[in-house]
């Protein structure tokens, strides 16, 4: 249940005011608080329920893998990354106007959590949640949250009964007054509204009850239809096929809050001379109202709207009379969850070398990625401890046999019969082997549990990486990326900088004596690419602005490339091309006209 309801009205409250229950509060918890971007009860608000949801499962959110590191930050930072210390039962919502507002509560610290869109299936990577993530020092998005919608059309409640009440009595319009109603009240049996009832699928909704024959009484009535940009599309062939029956389709300005612009005109067009009467009774506390309305000629237009399915069913002003009107099914938006989370590579000095921050983030996204432990790497690593004591114990063997044997010995101990120098020779390199293949077993990394999808914000006036080299690193080895510019540069000072977009797979994490010889020779392919990416990282330009766990990718999959066959194969395709225009070009241009000449030469000889 959402907590918008509890403060609205007793009856959605998660617990009967009679009971008490003790909380992760009780026990020095905070609440949470989340800030999204949209209207109360519209596509914002999806992506917060699943992110709540998901943080009452498991009682903690993804840090980004900071945590586990023990990594010391600022005093003001220090708490950012321990997220379980948030009751997520009784989180506290915030729902705000624009990215901005919302990432910049996170900033002011008067948010925990802020909940923004940064992909859309229409519009691609959203420009203003990537540069408004830039533009702050601290931030960092740490889960992904997909949410769908679909569109519903729906008329205002208020312009409806103007027409209900006006009509003519005995036709269909005027039996939709005598429709049985929900109550607002606290306790009502005959309607099914009770304390402890469930109700998210209506919630705060004792509107017009209406079945689907009324619905197609009510659509067969529209005069106007409001669509915005979106609705247009996504809804396109419905409302061409209202068009086609004389129904008037307006296109509005993209809005956060379309239901509430309907609202007005609708308020602007009913009947004003409805006189409403109130009757109260202080012995009973009975409250009845008394509505009396002058009919006139119903000639007022009916509006309609194509709104979010969920602000439309949870808004008691609107009556839904079409409840899916897309023409497709509705495709899923991406949001990002951002806290308080800076990158200590930043602005400490043992991390002013490249293989130091390199290091780090590896260590980072290993533990977003949360790396099993399987039975193979474990017997290597088992293996790998054995063999080094073993390197240990020769090296120690050869360094002692070498000591004793030279011509001055600086020892009196008495050098073993059997331990020549040749044994100890080889001793020692055997012993440095055996330290190479134990270098190698411990070096084995596991492969991860989930995904990790990092975004990397580049500049591109020569103070990053060349992002060329890292795009021909991540394509060699297959990895799914894609390149996005955040903003427009023509005719700037300088070009706009881009954000690189990776999805790590769980494979990419994983390194061993087998990876070594199939995949990469050193290390894994997450420490590769992290080494390409911040080359040049002291001039801070490279940034990340996001390192997100996931289950299922998003991006397309890109065909690795093999030294041992795709590289040989570009290579005989290339010089099997060049020698053929090559020759063919010496063949026409070269060898037949002096073949030809000859030919006549010797004709013209001979006679």
């Amino acid at each position: 249940m959402m907590s918008f309801a509890e403060d609205a009205d007793p009856r959605y409250s998660e617990k009967s005011p009679e009971t008490t229950v003790s909380t992760e509060i009780d026990k020095g918890k905070k609440r949470p608080r989340v800030a999204f971007t949209g209207e109360e009860w519209g596509f914002g608000y999806q992506a917060t329920r699943v992110f709540l949801n998901r943080a009452r499962d498991r009682k903690t959110v993804p840090d980004g893998g900071l945590s586990s590191l023990g990594a010391r930050i600022e005093r003001e930072f220090d708490a950012a990354t321990k997220n379980s210390r948030f009751d997520y039962n009784h989180s506290v919502t915030q729902p705000l106007r624009t990215k901005e507002q919302s990432l910049m509560a996170v900033k002011q610290e008067t948010a925990d959590f802020a909940v923004v869109p940064f992909y859309h299936p229409y519009t691609g990577y959203d420009f203003e949640t990537l540069r408004s993530m830039a533009g702050l020092f601290t931030v960092l998005g740490v889960e992904q949250i997909e949410a769908t919608d679909n569109l519903c059309l729906a008329v205002h409640e208020s312009q409806l009964y103007d027409l209900i009440q006006s009509s003519h009595p005995g036709t269909g319009f005027s039996a939709l007054q005598r429709r049985f109603r929900k109550s607002w009240g606290l306790i009502d049996s005959e309607s099914g509204n009770a304390p402890s009832g469930q109700y998210d699928l209506e919630m705060p909704r004792a509107g017009l009850p209406i079945d689907m024959s009324d619905q197609k009484l009510i659509r067969d009535r529209i005069d106007v239809v409001f669509a915005g940009p979106e609705a247009q599309n996504r809804c396109k062939s419905k409302l061409d096929g209202l068009r086609a029956i004389g129904v008037e389709v307006r296109e509005t300005a993209k809005l956060v809050e379309p239901h509430r612009e309907l609202a007005k005109l609708a308020r602007a067009t009913v009947n004003t001379n409805r006189q409403t009467n109130t009757m109260f009774d202080p012995v009973s506390g009975e409250t009845r109202f008394y509505s009396t309305l002058g009919a006139e000629t119903q000639g007022t237009s009916l509006f309609a709207m194509v709104l979010p399915y969920e602000v439309a069913m949870r808004s008691s002003d609107y009556v839904i009379i079409d409840d899916n009107i897309d023409d497709a099914p509705p495709t899923k938006t991406r949001f990002m969850v951002v806290e308080n989370n800076p990158d200590p590579t930043l602005f400490e000095d043992k991390y002013r070398t490249t293989d130091a921050k390199t290091a780090f983030w590896v260590k980072r996204l290993q533990n977003v990625a949360h790396p099993q432990l399987d039975f193979p790497a474990g017997l290597m690593r088992f293996l790998g401890y054995g063999a080094g004591s073993v390197a240990i114990a020769l090296t120690a063997l050869g360094a002692f046999g070498i000591y004793n044997s030279l011509p001055l010995p600086m020892s009196n101990v008495e050098t073993l019969p059997w331990l020549s120098q040749l044994t100890a020779s080889s001793a020692l390199a055997i012993g440095a082997a055996i330290g190479l293949l134990a270098w190698v077993l411990l070096s084995v990394q596991s492969r991860g549990r989930n995904g990790v999808r990092m975004l990397l914000r580049f500049r591109r006036d020569g103070g990053a990486a060349s992002l060329g080299d890292v795009e021909n690193f991540l394509r060699n080895y297959g990895v799914r990326h894609s390149v996005v510019r955040m903003g427009e540069d023509s005719e700037d000072d300088r070009p706009a900088p881009v954000v690189l977009d990776v999805e790590f797979d769980p494979d990419d994490f994983s390194y061993g004596p087998f990876a070594m010889i199939t995949r990469r020779l050193r290390g894994s392919v997450v420490n590769g690419a992290l080494k390409k990416v911040f080359q040049r990282w002291k001039n801070r330009g490279v940034t990340v602005l996001a390192a997100m766990p996931y289950e299922t990718a998003q991006l397309p999959r890109h065909r690795p490339r093999r030294w041992w066959n795709e590289a040989v194969g570009s290579w005989a395709a290339d010089f099997t091309e060049t020698m053929f225009i090559r020759l063919s070009r010496i063949l026409f241009f070269y060898v037949i006209p002096a073949a030809a000449i000859v030919f006549l030469m010797i004709r013209l000889l001979n006679g």
